[in-house]
Formats: structure tokens, C-alpha cells, sequence
């Protein structure tokens, strides 16, 4: 599998939330943060999930319809060859 430099761009986004949101968790649970910051931490989850999630969708459609395959099938019927 080989990624888009706009899919990699994603990827280090996405994982740029994760750390966040980890980061704001154990500050929690650290108790050097209080619990507002739980919806922060949500919410760069959720992020970085849409993120992930958008990749996942675009490697599955090109996996599906490769770039250069032609996916339109010749549907017509062939002439008819009978003489008369």
C-alpha cells in the first residue's frame, strides 16, 4: 500500500490528535488537569477518527477501482453477422 503525500499529511494529523488527547487524559488522571478538559479530549479523538477515517475510505475505493482501469463495462451486443 502506498500513500498520497496528502494521505500521509492526514496520518501525522490524525496521530498529532492522538497524542493530545492522550496527553490531556493523563493530566487527568494525574489530576494536574480537571475534568473540562475531558471534552478537549474528546473531541481531538474525534478528529483524528474522521481523519483515519477518510483514508481508510479513499485506500478502499482505489483498492477497489485502481487509477488506469477502465471499470465501464461494454454492456451493447455485438453486430448481428447473418447475411442475407
Amino acid at each position: 500500500m502506498s500513500l498520497s503525500p496528502a494521505h500521509r499529511q492526514l496520518m501525522v494529523e490524525a496521530y498529532a490528535q492522538l497524542q493530545e488527547a492522550m496527553q490531556l487524559m493523563q493530566d487527568m488522571l494525574a489530576g494536574q488537569a480537571g475534568f473540562e478538559l475531558f471534552d478537549a479530549a474528546c473531541d481531538a479523538l474525534n478528529v483524528a477518527a474522521i481523519k483515519l477515517r477518510f483514508i481508510q475510505l479513499e485506500l478502499a475505493d482505489r483498492e477497489e477501482n485502481p487509477p488506469g482501469l477502465d471499470i465501464t463495462e461494454d454492456d451493447t451486443l455485438p453486430p448481428d453477422e447473418t447475411t442475407t
